[in-house]
């Protein structure tokens, strides 16, 4: 009988001990969720166009200059549809080339731009498949 409550006080012990374990892992992995990696942000006015954003995240390449240029994340990752990525606005299509991004977006009204890449992209189906550019503008309450 000694040996059964023994066991019991001793499972109990043990599931208590790796119940609090969890817990705290669990809450790190959400502080690590929360934190946006692809996140670049203009505080000092320093940016002047949409490639000084993306020249600033790891995985993404801007070749050519002016308008001209071309934006690939992770190089080439289609055969058959183009090299760029999806850009959106606010949330909304904005095209697929550098050029029709850059002549519709004031560089100034830009809160900060995100590219999600791999996984995080297929949210967007087919036309994720090279990766997207989120751009988030500012807007006036």
């Amino acid at each position: 009988m000694k040996a059964y409550t023994f066991l019991l006080i001793f499972l109990a012990a043990f599931l208590a001990v790796s119940c609090a374990t969890s817990e705290s892992t669990t809450n790190n992995e959400l502080r690590q969720v929360q934190q946006p990696i692809d996140v670049v942000n203009d505080d000092k006015d320093y940016f002047r166009d949409l490639a000084d954003y993306l020249r600033r995240v790891p995985g993404v390449n801007i070749t050519g200059s002016g308008n001209n240029q071309r934006v690939t994340i992770r190089g080439i990752s289609s055969i058959n549809s183009g090299i760029e990525p999806l850009f959106l606005i606010d949330g909304l299509i904005a095209g697929t080339t550098y050029m029709e991004v850059n002549n519709r977006i004031n560089v100034r009204d830009i809160d900060y731009v995100r590219v999600l890449k791999g996984a995080d992209a297929a949210i967007y189906g087919v036309r994720g498949g090279n990766g997207v550019v989120m751009i988030v503008t500012k807007t006036t309450n």
